[in-house]
């Protein structure tokens, strides 16, 4: 999330502490393999990698990336504070920047699109006056 960050980080500053997380002991089986195969990656330098953000035409996502200069600061780079920056593998080999492998989120999660959005009807009384709340209506604290 680089709404954290400071407007003057610049993206060879980004690019070392996403080196630095990929090192570290934490990041090594973090993540849920049953929700998704993280991706096999030979990184042990900065220049193993590039960071990058996708193209957009017309406000819509393609799916190209476009590699962030590591010389500019964030707030030249066009970034939003909520933007995906994404990570770009060099071939060791050869040098070659590999493709992005990115699953975009669903937008709602599992639950939600398989259950239909319930409405509730009040009832309606006939009666004036106060009446009992029903156990649903209970706040409990």
């Amino acid at each position: 999330m680089l709404s954290s960050l400071a407007p003057t980080t610049t993206i060879a500053e980004l690019k070392r502490e996403a080196l630095s997380a990929l090192q570290s002991d934490v990041a090594s089986n973090s993540l849920d393999v049953n929700a998704m195969e993280p991706p096999e990656l030979d990184i042990e330098t900065e220049d193993d990698f590039e960071l990058c953000r996708v193209k957009k035409e017309k406000g819509k996502p393609t799916n190209d990336f476009e590699i962030l200069e590591p010389t500019r600061m964030l707030r030249d780079s066009g970034l939003s504070g909520w933007e995906a920056v994404f990570l770009q593998p060099r071939d060791r080999n050869t040098g070659e920047l590999l493709p992005v492998q990115y699953t975009p989120p669903p937008m709602y999660p599992e639950e939600q699109q398989e259950e239909e959005p319930q409405s509730r009807v009040p009832e309606v009384s006939n009666s004036k006056g106060k009446r009992k709340a029903r156990p649903d209506e209970i706040d409990e604290e």
